[in-house]
């Protein structure tokens, strides 16, 4: 199943992360399941306040707990660490994965 491109950020209050012309968020992702200490590079990323989704080259098992360390985007977002818990992996042609997970944990740096 192919997804277009995770590009941009929503709102907070929103509850389903969504493409949208406002708050772009572009920059590079670095995530890693709890239990590995090599993180996997990935990018592109659609958050609100309790999802996110973003994409990466390696697969992730639904269920799992990762760490994704979100780079800061000049002038909108500082540094974050996220805590998820995956609630979908799925293959994409052009992104290799579209990994989407429930915020459990959020620091900003």
């Amino acid at each position: 199943m192919s997804h277009p491109p995770i590009t941009q950020a929503t709102s907070v209050k929103n509850e389903e992360p969504r493409e949208g012309p406002e708050n772009p968020l572009r920059g590079k992702v670095l995530y890693r399941p709890i239990a590995q200490s090599e993180p996997i590079e990935g990018g592109g990323i659609a958050f609100s306040g309790s999802r996110i989704r973003f994409s990466g080259g390696q697969s992730l098992s639904e269920g799992a707990a990762a760490e994704v360390q979100i780079e800061a985007v000049r002038g909108l977002s500082p540094p974050l660490t996220a805590y998820i818990e995956i609630s979908r992996c799925e293959p994409d042609d052009r992104l290799g994965f579209c990994i989407e997970g429930t915020v459990k944990g959020l620091l900003t740096h």
